[in-house]
């Protein structure tokens, strides 16, 4: 009966390790990934839906990002952010008031600018029910849950790897959805793009986190 009982628990230790990385969810987010891997820079439109189905929020706004590596500059909500791979800028044109702080790739949190490799590490996923339009629909979820605010990322990713939406649920109750509207590739883009020059905008009160 021991025996047993040990073979059954390495069975269902295997089952459910094998089921934590879904072998064909892997190659089609690494598809995906290599895709926009491979534009050196690019810019995306894109629509935030907060849903709160038990507080009944349901708000959205539209922002513009642009990515080139580590550097990206968002324009949301009435804001600019500059990030030049160092240096994290928040400037408000109604208030004229910039804050800075020191980038720390680590702490950012999940956007267009990193969305694409974020399975690769902390993450088991799996390959969910197609949608109504035959989209491939892929569930992330956290190996240690509690550790973040969310519980899971759901992804919408085409049939030619690109990444249509994606929605992020919170142990709130929050869900975050995340519609591309538009991507294009922008090569042109320099490194000065995405750095907030303080000389053009000599009325504006600074704020140093630094």
């Amino acid at each position: 009966m021991k025996k047993l009982s040990l073979g059954l628990i390495v069975f269902m230790v295997t089952f459910n390790s094998s089921a934590q990385f879904d072998p064909e969810a892997e190659l089609i987010l690494e598809s995906m990934s290599k895709k926009y891997k491979s534009k050196s820079a690019f810019m995306s439109t894109f629509q935030q839906n907060l849903i709160n189905e038990v507080s009944t929020i349901d708000e959205s706004i539209s922002g513009t990002v642009y990515v080139k590596g580590d550097k990206y500059k968002l324009e949301i909500a009435g804001q600019i952010i500059f990030n030049d791979g160092q240096d994290l800028w928040s400037y408000s044109e109604e208030i004229m008031e910039v804050t800075v702080s020191t980038y720390d790739k680590e702490e950012q949190e999940i956007s267009l600018t990193n969305i694409w490799d974020l399975y690769r590490e902390g993450y088991k996923y799996g390959l969910n029910v197609p949608d109504p339009q035959g989209n491939w629909v892929i569930d992330l979820e956290p190996i240690e849950r509690g550790v973040e605010a969310f519980y899971k990322i759901r992804m919408v990713i085409s049939n030619e790897y690109d990444l249509k939406s994606f929605r992020i649920f919170e142990e709130s109750g929050n869900q975050y959805n995340y519609i591309i509207t538009k991507l294009i590739d922008r090569s042109d883009l320099t490194d000065g793009f995405f750095t907030f020059d303080l000389a053009q905008y000599p009325e504006v009160e600074l704020i140093d986190f630094r």
